[in-house]
């Protein structure tokens, strides 16, 4: 069998999740100082700084934002599930520590598996926790809170669920529904977070040359990090109304990521797509192929998206009335962010029976943001028991 490595807390114990010790509170004060304490630390440190998404976690982490969080929590008496096996996506650097956060303020034990390929930005984050978990003060939440690698092929995944009272498992298709294979306990509760892709609707009547500089802003702010691979990042944009400033809009768009060396290293990748689509009949010439692309689809077909290497690439669908993005989408489609709509008008639209996905509707800018209900599950709920006293 492959080894294991315990990338965190150092001199870590696997051995650890055979123990029933006992679990933390709800929002427990010695898990709450550690979030404060990695909050502070990722918004200090040097390394830290030069990562986004780093800097924008240290900002989820922050107290003022927890007490926010704790209104997602279930009320009465509230008992955590016991050891939560988390297994980790690929694509977003920093996914597994927002899952790993939840499990912890429900009180559970943790073990987490990290992706198979290192990055300097998970490097810097698991060289935090482990200076943190090294203080006095979070030396025994180290102790029942484990980050480890091996590999995909390896028997540990199996001998892990057999002990995990919750797995969380974020992946493709195939490799949740490997994981659910699994045997597990008769009682040991599945959280999957499959394949799933976002869209954007733009209303271009609301449009004006005074306020394409902020959209474009707030669009390339959902898109650019973890390079637009992040389940909630536009790939797809649906075109309310005028079309007079589409153009202008996705050139300050491609002047944003000029400014991003990985984006412009997708070019190839970008023109690559552009020929597969254009293959299928149903898409027009680019109207932008530079840092991003950008390519008019008369339909949608989910399977395009196979084709999609992330990079600032983007489907651009005209529509007439939100309803024909009911019509175009299925139980895939996770994020609809949004820009020039009234709210009122996207609660009438998201109360249609017939839509199967969009389980999150958000401002344009707010694609990314994290929260405890996810894909539709409530995290917080889904990670812990309640007792019931008659």
């Amino acid at each position: 069998m492959s080894s294991l490595t315990i990338l965190a807390p150092v001199g870590g114990d696997l051995n650890m999740i055979n123990h029933r010790a006992e679990g933390f509170r709800c929002f427990d004060p010695e898990v709450l100082s550690f979030i404060e304490a990695l909050s502070t630390a990722l918004l200090k440190d040097s390394e830290a700084k030069s990562f986004p998404e780093l800097v924008a976690l240290g900002f989820w982490l922050r107290k003022s934002n927890l007490k926010k969080l704790h209104e997602f929590a279930p009320t009465g008496i509230v008992k955590p599930l016991g050891w939560v096996l988390h297994f980790t996506p690929a694509n977003v650097d920093t996914m597994f520590i927002y899952s790993w956060i939840c499990s912890l303020l429900m009180g559970n034990h943790n073990v987490v598996r990290v992706a198979t390929k290192s990055t300097e930005l998970r490097g810097c984050l698991l060289g935090i926790i482990n200076r943190l978990f090294a203080q006095p003060a979070f030396v025994r939440l180290g102790q029942y809170n484990l980050f480890i690698h091996y590999d995909k092929q390896s028997e540990y995944s199996k001998i892990l669920s057999s002990k995990a009272d919750a797995r969380v498992i974020w992946g493709g298709d195939e490799s949740v529904n490997a994981i659910r294979q699994l045997p597990c306990q008769p009682r040991c509760r599945d959280i999957s977070f499959a394949d799933r892709y976002s869209a954007a609707v733009i209303n271009g009547d609301q449009l004006t040359r005074e306020n394409v500089p902020k959209l474009a802003q707030l669009l390339w702010q959902d898109t650019q990090p973890h390079g637009q691979l992040a389940c909630s990042s536009p790939r797809l944009i649906y075109w309310l109304g005028d079309r007079a400033l589409q153009l202008e809009l996705f050139q300050q768009v491609n002047c944003l990521a000029t400014q991003n060396e990985q984006t412009i290293n997708s070019l190839n990748d970008h023109l690559v797509t552009s020929q597969l689509l254009k293959s299928t009949g149903e898409a027009a010439e680019p109207i932008i192929q530079s840092a991003v692309g950008v390519i008019p689809v008369s339909c949608f077909d989910e399977h395009w998206l196979d084709w999609h290497l992330g990079g600032g690439y983007f489907l651009l669908m005209q529509i007439d009335t939100l309803e024909d993005i009911a019509a175009t989408s299925n139980a895939k489609l996770q994020t609809l962010s949004y820009w020039g709509l009234e709210q009122q008008s996207l609660v009438k639209f998201a109360q249609q029976p017939s839509i199967q996905g969009i389980d999150r509707i958000v401002p344009v800018g707010q694609a990314l943001d994290f929260s405890p209900v996810w894909d539709g599950y409530n995290l917080f709920d889904q990670l812990s028991r309640l007792n019931v006293i008659g």
